[in-house]
């Protein structure tokens, strides 16, 4: 078993889609974080009477869209830009599920996690998705914890839908890309997620983390739209694709 250091920088609340969207739109729109606070608090604090749940989830939706790590903060400016050409429900979708991976890579784990039962066997439990994490994080009761929080936000975000018996996820709502910007925008936010400067196209192109995302049709050259890409040949057949910076 490979233990990874344990990820302070996670999800320790269920954080609603309508909170990450109006965190969205307030910082394309230039507020500054004191002053989206401000809005924020009081939307939150009408569900969740706890002033502990109320700061937290604050917290996680300003690393997500107003104080990004540095590696994501090209991310969230382009992120900007697509929503500014195109503010639909699904584009929000996808810009929230691409800096939300980038700036918590436990989320990310856990959609990959769930990804990949996904795909495997159409369904995935929420057990088997706690015991991949265990595999690869340790400390089984932070995990197992941590993961019941983003599957809860995953299911109010409506890309998967439980089943029965409770505890069973389907795949539900999917985001459909609008072009080759947004596919190149999100393979950078997958890098970023995953810690690894470059992977193979192949591999990206079929990442499980990319569950909530309709890719039909996604080629190596869509991808150069995005400035901080670089694809290169390896061997007789295979395309790597890298970050030019991190």
């Amino acid at each position: 078993m490979v233990t990874r250091r344990k990820i302070e920088i996670v999800f320790r609340r269920k954080v609603r889609a309508i909170w990450l969207e109006q965190g969205m739109a307030l910082a394309a729109k230039g507020e500054t974080w004191k002053n989206a606070k401000q809005v924020l608090n009081s939307q939150i604090a009408a569900e969740n009477p706890g002033a502990v749940t109320v700061s937290k989830v604050l917290e996680h939706i300003r690393r997500v869209w107003f104080e990004p790590p540095e590696d994501s903060q090209a991310l969230r400016t382009d992120a900007f830009r697509i929503l500014h050409g195109d503010d639909t429900q699904n584009t929000r979708l996808l810009l929230n599920w691409g800096m939300t991976i980038a700036a918590y890579p436990f989320v990310g784990s856990t959609g990959e996690a769930l990804g990949r039962l996904l795909k495997l066997q159409n369904e995935a439990h929420r057990a088997d998705v706690q015991r991949r994490l265990r595999e690869q994080y340790g400390d089984r009761d932070f995990v197992s914890r941590i993961a019941r929080y983003n599957i809860s936000s995953f299911l109010d975000w409506g890309i998967i839908k439980e089943a029965k018996p409770k505890g069973v996820y389907l795949l539900a709502k999917q985001a459909r890309p609008k072009n080759g910007v947004q596919l190149a925008w999100l393979t950078e936010a997958i890098l970023i997620s995953s810690g690894e400067s470059q992977m193979s196209f192949s591999k990206l192109s079929h990442h499980p983390i990319l569950f909530p995302i309709a890719v039909e049709a996604l080629s190596a050259s869509l991808l150069l739209s995005n400035p901080r890409l670089r694809v290169a040949r390896q061997g007789l057949n295979e395309d790597v694709v890298s970050l030019a910076t991190r």
